[in-house]
């Protein structure tokens, strides 16, 4: 498995940065579904923030080294290109923001590249990274999409050129907080069905 991305540093500069990016959360942003479900769900949190992340050619990850994720995932879904998808879990952190940390597994035998197809249709949306991914709060009707930057970066993993055949590789995606009610989602990252997560912390 991948070793767990940045510093502590720049995990620091990403919660100031959503700390402002939660202050200017827009009602909604877009009415791209992406394959999600739940259509009539109303649109929530694509947000902007100062700072954001760098990224390496094959993905950048983000997580605090003194943070202990789970080795067993909440949720395992496969595409039809033979990637499984794992959420080692949806976590409630400080700062009014949830982070998804999990793993993409290319488990098929040629090297996957369509990563745009993970990014969403969203115009100007990095086709490197995770940025097309959303949950659903059912109970809320509202929907949820990764924390942007300014620039409009998203505060996931990004910079990936392609997923080799049998590579695994660390990912995470920040998103703005559902209520403290709401502890069950509905995640989708396109391509892959949904999976139902429950939210800790």
């Amino acid at each position: 498995m991948s070793m767990w991305g940045t510093n502590r540093a720049r995990r620091g500069a990403a919660t100031v940065a959503l700390a402002a990016a939660l202050a200017l959360t827009a009602a909604g942003c877009g009415s791209g579904d992406d394959g999600g479900s739940d259509s009539d769900a109303k649109s929530s949190g694509a947000s902007e923030a100062s700072g954001g992340g760098d990224s390496d050619a094959k993905g950048q990850g983000q997580q605090d080294a003194d943070d202990e994720v789970p080795s067993e995932p909440i949720a395992e879904v496969k595409n039809k290109e033979g990637i499984v998808l794992r959420v080692l879990e949806l976590k409630r952190d400080g700062g009014g923001f949830v982070t998804l940390n999990g793993e993409l597994e290319n488990t098929g035998t040629e090297d996957f590249l369509h990563i745009q197809d993970w990014s969403g249709r969203e115009q100007g949306a990095d086709k490197s990274s995770l940025m097309g991914a959303t949950f659903v709060d059912s109970e809320g009707k509202k929907r949820y999409y990764a924390l942007r930057d300014t620039e409009m970066r998203c505060l996931c993993t990004s910079g990936i050129a392609s997923l080799d055949a049998g590579e695994n590789l660390t990912i995470y995606i920040q998103f703005p907080a559902p209520p403290e009610e709401t502890t069950e989602v509905e995640f989708q990252l396109p391509t892959f069905p949904p999976a139902n997560l429950e939210i800790s912390g």
